[in-house]
């Protein structure tokens, strides 16, 4: 046996050891015994309470009646909140053609967006233990509205150290929403519904991207002696989006167990139908163990994170300078505007490919890498082309980038298909926004105003990461198979409603990853 199969025979070893110590740990008089244990899921106290329904129920499939309540409530719902969060956080590329630059010179306005993502960054970890540790709906709601709240303070800025300090604290309070999305989502939905339902909220980017520009277009018509237009637009989704926080707070259920609009019976049918997914639903108690788990013995951790930062780098790029890219075309302020609505279709339709894919047949390695192939054909044609010569070449050009961009709905929907465990989960997530983060703190400083108009250094770079991202995801995909492939050759005894006690996908080996 060489060295290295010596290695991956003790760390197989080693994990079989831990799922057995956790399952003997959990023989089936103790886990009835403990059932208050806020060690476990919350729904493993509901069943048990509900145990001789739950017997009745355990075979039957969800009802599509229970279903469509699920997308009627919780997934208007996930749909709005990543509406608000994406055009609160993108209003400033918009202000780039309504004045907000004026006051600004150099690199000014791109750091405006890097302290964003760096706030952001700071924020997740904390953001992510409030999320776990306390009821789910109403945290979050407090989030949206204190975010709502300095959207609005945009408008009362007149400084660039103004201008700074707000971004900093929208990105403190925005650095929740991904995350709880991420949760929600796997709480109610098993992994195929999973993605398809991820797919419908994350297209709520390309719809605040419409709407974004005609907000834009609309709001340059609009003069007043106190305010000009970049702030007018600011304090008005502010205020909006402040309230919309507060009817999530009392409208969003915590948990499946406490949704108010579901029976008792059809909350059991509901985590019936999420077992299969063996990630549960939620726990309040932070376990430390779950945290150094995913850092320094998950396998598939630091190449995932590897993997958002490479391909986001393009989403920070345009994401903040798309407008100026299309200035640099040769269209004017009003066109430039407007031009933002096709890339708001076309992210739509992306991401319904994509995820309608996954969600029906699997293969979510291939399809994600084959995602970057537009990005790199937009890129390479960008470096090629002259700006004003072939304006339309170069717009179309860009429109490409953002295929490879959408990748992280998939990104969303990978990781929380496979991880288990609620601090890791919640954790795995937040490491993700951080990583979408650095990405979108790169993405903007490349466009260095030295480099302008052409901006070769950001084209190279969108180019090259983009390039990298196919052997990435083909890597993560391999260590997924591979493992699931040394699972099988395992045995694991199942105590009763194992998948409701919080374990982690390393812990449970009868847990098996997507790919």
């Amino acid at each position: 046996m060489t060295d290295l199969e010596k290695e991956v025979h003790t760390e197989a070893v080693a994990d079989a050891n831990i799922s057995a110590d956790v399952i003997s740990s959990h023989s089936e008089e103790k886990v009835y015994s403990d059932s208050n244990s806020e060690d476990y899921d919350m729904a493993f106290k509901f069943l048990k309470e509900n145990e001789e329904q739950d017997l009745k129920l355990k075979h039957q499939e969800l009802p599509k009646s229970v279903l469509r309540k699920l997308d009627l409530v919780i997934l208007p719902l996930l749909c709005a909140i990543y509406f608000f969060q994406f055009l609160d956080k993108t209003l400033l590329n918009y202000a780039a053609s309504m004045g907000i630059k004026a006051n600004l010179v150099g690199n000014q306005y791109a750091n405006l967006s890097t302290i964003f993502y760096a706030s952001y960054i700071f924020g997740e970890p904390f953001v992510a233990y409030f999320l776990q540790r306390f009821p789910l709906s109403k945290t979050l709601g407090v989030f949206i509205v204190l975010w709502g709240i300095v959207v609005a303070c945009h408008a009362a800025t007149k400084t660039y150290a103004g201008l700074m300090i707000v971004r900093t604290l929208l990105g403190l309070f925005e650095a929740s929403s991904a995350v709880a999305l991420i949760i929600i989502s796997g709480m109610y939905y098993t992994k195929p519904q999973q993605v398809a339902r991820m797919g419908y909220w994350s297209v709520m980017s390309g719809s605040a991207t419409i709407v974004g520009g005609l907000l834009s277009f609309g709001f340059q018509h609009v003069h007043t002696t106190r305010f000009v237009s970049w702030q007018i637009l600011f304090l008005f989704m502010g205020i909006i989006t402040a309230f919309f926080g507060i009817f999530v707070a009392f409208y969003l259920p915590d948990n499946v167990t406490s949704a108010w609009f579901l029976t008792d019976e059809e909350k059991i049918l509901v985590l019936e139908n999420i077992r299969a997914n063996q990630t549960g639903t939620k726990t309040t108690k932070f376990k430390k163990e779950q945290l150094f788990e995913l850092l320094f013995k998950d396998k598939l951790t630091w190449p995932f994170f590897i993997l958002t930062i490479t391909s986001q780098i393009v989403t920070g790029a345009i994401g903040t300078f798309s407008v100026t890219i299309t200035l640099s075309f040769g269209f004017d302020n009003y066109e430039s505007a407007l031009l933002q609505l096709p890339v708001g279709a076309l992210i739509i339709i992306i991401i319904i490919i994509a995820t309608q894919l996954v969600s029906r047949y699997g293969h979510i390695t291939y399809i994600a890498t084959s995602m970057f192939i537009p990005t790199i054909i937009g890129a390479i044609v960008l470096l090629s082309t002259d700006l004003k010569r072939q304006k339309v070449g170069n717009l179309l050009a860009m429109y490409l980038l953002y295929s490879g961009s959408c990748v992280i709905t998939l990104i969303y929907a990978w990781i929380g298909a496979n991880t288990a465990g609620t601090s890791k989960r919640f954790f795995r997530s937040a490491m993700t926004m951080i990583a979408f983060s650095i990405a979108s703190i790169i993405g903007p400083q490349l466009f260095q105003a030295y480099s302008y108009p052409a901006y070769h250094p950001a084209k190279i770079t969108i180019l090259v990461t983009q390039v990298a991202c196919v052997p990435l995801t083909l890597l993560v995909g391999y260590i997924c198979k591979k493992e699931n492939e040394k699972r099988d050759q395992e045995q694991e005894a199942e105590p009763s409603n194992y998948e409701f006690l919080d374990l982690t996908d390393i812990q449970n080996r009868n847990f098996r990853y997507s790919y």
